[in-house]
């Protein structure tokens, strides 16, 4: 059996929370700076005066003037998300984190060490937070653990294909062209879809649909993906204004890098991912997380990997962060056979640096980083960045 825990609307939620808002109101969730003006997650108060996920902003304005829109927090949603599967591993599960506020884990050997099956979930539903109608449910596969997390149920083995027959075929993981063609063809329903044959749903679906099938009739591969406990380091930055050009985010998380990979060094171990967070100026927050193909404590191989991602932040940022995962064994990624003529000069300038900041102060050496190159005011073309090695 497959236990699952489901909060909805988690990141709506986190986003309530973070704009300190009552939940009871008219709430959506509102686009993020540069994506596209349509709205996200509503609240049941919202969903009744008619909003629904996907419309146009002046639409749903339009539907309920009282509407509030709250900014995306993707960086609190995913801290919040790994303190529950911090707690769901608490227990001595191996939990795998999935999209929409999902946690999956297999129940065996747990159910002996907890004394049954409503044991373990009355104690995994105890480790989601109080107040957020947080759901547990089990299964054997999957996707029929997902489901039964929804209803809050157990379904057993026999029972699956029954429980999965009368849900809507919009659960099913497929493309929007693939749920469009479904509703073409009048398929409404999982029951349904499971009725096909297999030749018509390769030949008109492919690889995707053909896995769809699947877990509508209960046989979708039984296996997870547990993720690894990590062991995170991090590195922040406060802006005293807000920071919109891109050279200057790139020298300040630079800084960063190096810095978390001096404490990764340190502990004689190496990074195995990397995550980016962002404070916008707006209130909202930005996110990205980069997997490293191997492991290192190499601050240029980590900056190659993370500095591009900066591009992707669309609104001036108040707080820079970087949490690495410092799980990687020590001397991880060095390849290196002969060392390069300039290492030696490389690192002695580093070393002197930092006698020189640890007399004097960080502020000591810097470098000029370029702003706005149109301007015609020196002080706003250029500011003063931290200088490395």
């Amino acid at each position: 059996m497959i236990v699952t825990a489901f909060i909805p609307l988690f990141p709506l939620r986190i986003a309530v929370l973070e704009a300190r808002v009552a939940w009871g109101d008219p709430i959506a969730l509102g686009p993020a700076p540069g994506d596209a003006q349509v709205i996200g997650e509503c609240t049941p108060a919202a969903w009744a005066e008619g909003v629904r996920p996907g419309l146009r902003v002046g639409e749903a304005m339009a539907r309920c003037p009282g509407l509030d829109l709250v900014v995306p927090h993707p960086d609190a949603v995913r801290t919040a998300a790994d303190r529950v599967s911090a707690r769901l591993e608490d227990l001595g599960a191996a939990v795998q984190p999935m999209e929409g506020g999902m946690w999956a884990f297999a129940a065996d050997g747990l159910m002996r060490l907890h004394g049954g099956m409503d044991p373990l979930m009355r104690r995994a539903r105890s480790a989601l937070p109080v107040g957020c109608d947080g759901r547990v449910g089990a299964a054997p596969t999957p996707f029929a653990s997902c489901e039964a997390a929804r209803h809050g149920v157990v379904v057993h083995a026999d029972e699956v294909a029954g429980f999965l027959s009368p849900l809507p075929a919009s659960r099913l993981p497929l493309s929007p062209r693939a749920h469009r063609l479904l509703s073409s063809l009048g398929l409404r329903t999982i029951g349904q879809v499971a009725a096909l044959p297999h030749a018509s749903v390769l030949d008109v679906l492919g690889r995707d649909g053909e896995r769809a099938w699947q877990m509508a009739r209960g046989d979708d591969d039984a296996r997870l993906s547990p993720r690894v406990p990590p062991e995170p380091l991090g590195e922040c930055l406060d802006f005293p204004d807000s920071v919109g050009a891109l050279p200057a985010l790139e020298a300040a998380m630079r800084m960063l890098i190096a810095r978390v990979c001096d404490r990764v060094i340190a502990r004689g171990r190496s990074v195995r991912s990397v995550v980016l967070r962002a404070r916008l100026e707006d209130g909202g927050s930005w996110t990205s997380a980069v997997a490293l193909r191997e492991a290192t404590a190499d601050a240029a191989r980590i900056g190659v990997a993370c500095i591009p991602r900066l591009s992707g932040i669309g609104a001036p940022v108040a707080h820079l962060a970087i949490e690495v995962d410092a799980g990687g064994p020590a001397g991880a990624g060095q390849m290196t056979l002969v060392a390069r003529p300039d290492d030696e000069r490389r690192r002695r300038a580093a070393a002197a640096l930092d006698q020189v900041r640890a007399a004097a102060g960080d502020a000591t050496v810097m470098r000029l980083v370029e702003i706005e190159p149109w301007s015609r005011l020196p002080e706003r073309r250029w500011a003063l960045g931290p200088y490395e090695a």
